[in-house]
């Protein structure tokens, strides 16, 4: 009995020790510590932008040697004085780069050869890699180029309308084209007092595309008046020597209005040949060829009274033109040529296209051109799906005393137009 009374003494002792010191062991226990978060994957970083380049390059096809060498060196002096002016500020600034770069102008001859003006264009693509082209003459035969390698053109000195007509997207000329051309001619003629005003007209055909699309332009003008009579189309080929079956065929049948486009070496030689064979008509147009202010140095009085449409003049009163006169002036001596203006109205396309764009992409540099709406040296540009221009100023001048006179439309004339024009033996 006493046994079992220790036993149990001992264990309520046991039992007692145990509640008293449970605490101080639950005290001493280690804690427990929560597992480390899992660290997430360190993010790829960017792939660093490419670095902007040292130049935006601009392209350049133009005629400076051969028949058409006149034309060229007007507008490609048009580009070079625009680039300066550009560039005098830092250059078009890339939203992409965030930055103002230079332009470079990578100009190209096509030597008055449409071959090799697709030849041209092809090497500033593939090898100079051009942002977006610009060109006179001989640069229309090559849009289908623009085309496939989806670099835009701006051409000028190119007024065919049919190249227009073929679907092209990257193809764009910011003056009128023949039917333009055509339709001003005639507004100045119906401008003459009824009375006054000539009925028989006869058309030199240059055998060119634009030769013989012109011619028709000219056609469908006649037959949509309905007032004149076409006594004649007379065929020729470019650089001819001997224009006189043309012009006395035209003299026999008393044409009193020449409608012409030829290049300015045959031009000045038609001029020429019509004052030995005593032709006079009352009016005389060329458009083309005396488009270069040496054409009255050249022919004196010969050149006086010929009348041109030239899609630009350098007395219209639009923004810049009197800078760009005072900067041709300086370098050269006279005021802005006929294409000098166009040549740097193609650069402010190309800037203001290159800017709203905001990257050197060449297709979103085209898209920016299609929605171009802006003042330039050649007037409000907005161009048609077909890369025409909407509403061009289309201005005519005359030579006068040796100097180009604007005389159309009425809110631009500088000098009313002389006519009839004086016969040959009266000058």
């Amino acid at each position: 009995m006493k046994g079992k009374t220790f036993l149990m003494a001992m264990g309520v002792l046991f039992l007692a020790l145990t509640v008293a010191i449970l605490p101080f062991i639950g005290a001493c226990a280690p804690e427990e510590v929560a597992p480390p978060p899992e660290e997430a994957p360190p993010e790829e970083a960017p792939p660093p932008a490419p670095p902007a380049p040292e130049t935006v390059k601009i392209g350049a096809v133009v005629s400076l040697t051969g028949p058409t060498e006149a034309q060229g060196a007007q507008t490609e002096a048009g580009y070079k004085i625009a680039i300066e002016d550009i560039n005098r500020d830092g250059g078009v600034y890339v939203k992409e780069f965030d930055k103002k770069i230079p332009l470079e102008l990578v100009s190209l001859d096509s030597e008055s050869n449409a071959e090799k003006a697709i030849s041209r264009v092809e090497t500033l693509i593939s090898v100079h890699e051009v942002k977006v082209l610009v060109g006179c003459a001989q640069f229309q035969a090559a849009p289908h180029i623009t085309e496939r390698d989806k670099v835009a053109g701006i051409a000028v000195a190119t007024a065919s309308q049919a190249v227009h007509e073929r679907g092209y997207k990257y193809w764009f000329t910011p003056l009128g084209t023949s039917p333009d051309e055509a339709k001003a001619m005639f507004d100045l003629i119906e401008s003459i007092p009824k009375a006054e005003r000539p009925t028989k007209a006869v058309i030199f055909e240059e055998q060119t595309d634009w030769g013989v699309e012109l011619s028709e332009y000219f056609q469908k003008e006649l037959e949509k008046r309905g007032v004149y009579t076409l006594t004649g189309v007379h065929k020729y080929s470019m650089l001819a020597k001997d224009y006189s079956p043309l012009i006395l065929a035209a003299k026999a049948a008393g044409a009193e209005v020449l409608l012409s486009n030829p290049i300015t070496p045959d031009g000045m030689t038609m001029m020429r040949q019509m004052k030995e064979l005593d032709y006079n008509p009352k009016m005389i147009v060329m458009i083309r060829a005396p488009d270069d202010l040496p054409w009255g140095m050249a022919l004196g009085p010969i050149g006086d009274y010929v009348i041109l449409t030239t899609g630009w003049h350098n007395k219209l009163p639009f923004p810049g033109i009197a800078e760009l006169n005072a900067e041709y002036q300086a370098e050269f001596g006279r005021p802005a040529d006929a294409l000098t203006g166009p040549g740097y109205a193609s650069i402010q396309i190309v800037v203001d296209a290159i800017e709203r764009a905001g990257t050197l992409d060449t297709e979103k540099i085209r898209d920016a051109i299609v929605a171009t709406d802006m003042m330039t040296v050649v007037g409000q540009v907005k161009f048609r799906p077909n890369g025409t221009p909407i509403d061009p100023v289309q201005p005519v001048v005359q030579w006068q005393n040796g100097a180009q006179e604007l005389i159309w439309p009425p809110e631009y004339v500088t000098k009313p137009l002389a006519y009839p024009i004086p016969k040959w033996s009266e000058r």
